[in-house]
């Protein structure tokens, strides 16, 4: 059971470094889910516990202001 959880945690970080990766790196960089490949549920996870940020109008963008601590 640990393993599952630890996979669990390993691809929520995979998906923020990609969202990273991809520039979603402020809200006027935000992308959509589809833009990003990632599905929506697991994008609210990452936005509810993971520190990525959900816009009003349904993108996604990890707040790095300089581009290294975020």
């Amino acid at each position: 059971m640990a393993g599952f959880f630890a996979g669990v945690r390993i691809g929520l970080r995979l998906a923020k470094e990609k969202i990273k990766k991809l520039g979603a790196t402020s809200e006027e960089t935000a992308k959509k889910p589809e833009e990003l490949g990632i599905e929506e549920r697991i994008l609210k996870t990452l936005a509810s516990d993971w520190g990525v940020k959900r816009t009003s109008d349904g993108r996604y963008y990890v707040n790095c202001k300089d581009g290294k601590h975020c």
